[in-house]
């Protein structure tokens, strides 16, 4: 990790690109560092157990990984566009607003009409981007669940990420969140926040309790189910050959 974090881009970029299982077994490294740390790593960074990816995206993600520059917003991810918002002049932001059509210099929208503009950033999901943008691309993508928990007692796993390398049950990746965070838990409680990646199975939250049970090594039965979210399109695959001036 050390020296994936000091690589130039470049110089990663210049690597023969293939499907990122296959870069991980051509490296030569011992077969215990994979299975038990790089790919289930992968897998968390890239919300993609198999490994299709590309191996260039893979090499990116792990340098940024090692680098120390992935990190969770303190608060929660709504303070981004918040802080973001907070930033403009008043009355700049409007919200609920639908956009029927976009050109280099408009906006054309259901609810104000025309608004004339320098330029134009379309920042929306794929498919609304390719009904904006005719001709647009739109990409396969991986499925991702994120299933939350409160307990009285947090697990002594401090904030770490977990990962599971034996694949014993769906949780790719789990973390006590109100260890690096405490401001996203209840008064008095703890957050666990476990990542499912693909498809859920048909009782998700009893499979991931069990699953926790083991990964944690505590009685997960009394914890509080706080929310279980699942976003079909999470993330869009990029295999390779991949653009990486694209998603």
């Amino acid at each position: 990790l050390a020296r994936i974090a000091t690589t130039p881009v470049d110089r990663l970029l210049a690597r023969p690109e293939q499907p990122a299982r296959q870069a991980l077994a051509a490296r030569g490294l011992p077969a215990r560092t994979v299975d038990g740390f790089l790919r289930p790593l992968l897998a968390a960074l890239l919300c993609d157990p198999d490994l299709t990816t590309s191996s260039r995206c893979a090499d990116l993600a792990l340098r940024a990984f090692a680098s120390g520059r992935l990190c969770l917003p303190e608060g929660g991810a709504e303070v981004l566009p918040e802080l973001l918002a907070a930033s403009l002049p008043p009355g700049t932001v409007h919200t609920g607003v639908r956009v029927t059509s976009v050109a280099t210099n408009a906006v054309t929208t259901a609810e104000h009409g025309v608004i004339r503009c320098r330029a134009v950033l379309v920042a929306t999901g794929a498919r609304s981007a390719a009904e904006l943008l005719p001709g647009l691309r739109v990409p396969g993508f991986h499925a991702v669940t994120v299933v939350h928990h409160t307990t009285g007692e947090a697990p002594a796993t401090g904030g770490y990420l977990l990962l599971d390398s034996e694949r014993g049950g769906p949780v790719a990746h789990t973390a006590v969140v109100s260890g690096i965070d405490p401001s996203r838990a209840p008064a008095g409680r703890a957050l666990v926040s476990s990542t499912v990646l693909g498809p859920p199975p048909a009782d998700v939250d009893t499979a991931v309790r069990r699953h926790l049970a083991r990964l944690y090594g505590v009685p997960t039965a009394r914890w509080e189910t706080l929310a279980v979210h699942h976003t079909a399109e999470a993330v869009p695959a990029m295999r390779p050959p991949h653009d990486l001036r694209r998603p």
